[in-house]
């Protein structure tokens, strides 16, 4: 029978994710990150869905052949789970699988609503200790040049985030939240950089998920200051505080997202593997 897991006993799934690849979902099984749990049966935990509210999506992972999760899990979701997302004015249901074994599951959850799907990308560095003692120019002179003077790179440290001088602070402070229950959270497992025109916050780049040595990378620009190399400035700066802490990073996209793909291998990173991501809508 599918279960919840309380956080006190995500670490019950574990053995389930020593194989995974997927940086979202140890970071919530370690507890570092926000999400739910739900298993195939809280006795004999073969499989389980994992709900990464940072990325407001789902993970199967485990067994692809559980019977509860190929019988029950589309009365669950229905139950339990899709009243809530409709609650916090979620329209769609994505869920990511490492392979093909899934499909049947996947379909079972949908029932008669159309199932999409496509594939997304992770780039980390090829070499991990080669990347790390490379040698490139601080954040204060990196070549990614945006087209406004004025421009300032600063670090997300706990004074930063009370500088009541700093426009868009409130942008600031939902991305964090989005990713991290508390500030607290984030400035003691994580770190980040902004780039600041004037006193406008124009970008950011923060690590969203944590998992052992492991940094997964969010990014994002304001939009009046988008194509405008304030996204390469403050990537440029956060890989070098992760060569500087020894972090890997790890950085999820599209196929179709050239510029984040560009942005990703100007830092040095590779693709290392792909996953497939499945949605349906919750509203017909």
């Amino acid at each position: 029978m599918i279960t919840e897991l309380n956080q006190l006993e995500f670490d019950k799934v574990k053995h389930l994710t020593d194989s995974c690849r997927n940086i979202e979902v140890r970071a919530v099984v370690a507890g570092l990150n926000p999400g739910r749990i739900y298993v195939d049966d809280a006795t004999n935990i073969t499989a389980a869905l994992i709900w990464i509210q940072g990325h407001s999506g789902f993970q199967l992972i485990g067994d692809a052949k559980s019977i509860p999760f190929r019988n029950e899990l589309h009365g669950w979701m229905k139950k339990h789970i899709e009243p809530e997302l409709l609650h916090l004015h979620m329209q769609s249901v994505e869920i990511g699988v490492s392979d093909g074994d899934w499909v049947e599951v996947i379909e079972h959850m949908s029932g008669s609503r159309e199932l999409a799907g496509d594939i997304q990308h992770v780039f980390i560095p090829s070499s991990v200790n080669g990347w790390i003692n490379t040698i490139s120019q601080p954040a204060c002179s990196s070549p990614y040049s945006p087209q406004y003077d004025n421009v300032r790179v600063l670090s997300l440290e706990e004074a930063l985030l009370e500088e009541k001088k700093l426009n868009q602070l409130s942008f600031l402070k939902d991305k964090i939240s989005h990713f991290w229950t508390t500030a607290e959270d984030f400035l003691k497992y994580g770190f980040g950089y902004i780039a600041v025109h004037n006193d406008d916050i124009a970008s950011v780049c923060l690590s969203a998920f944590v998992a052992d040595e492991m940094h997964a990378i969010d990014i994002e620009t304001i939009e009046v200051y988008r194509k405008r190399n304030y996204g390469a400035l403050v990537v440029h700066a956060y890989a070098e505080e992760c060569k500087s802490r020894a972090v890997h990073p790890y950085w999820d996209c599209s196929p179709s997202n050239i510029g984040s793909i560009r942005l990703a291998k100007r830092i040095g990173l590779s693709l290392d593997f792909s996953y497939k991501v499945y949605w349906y809508d919750l509203i017909k």
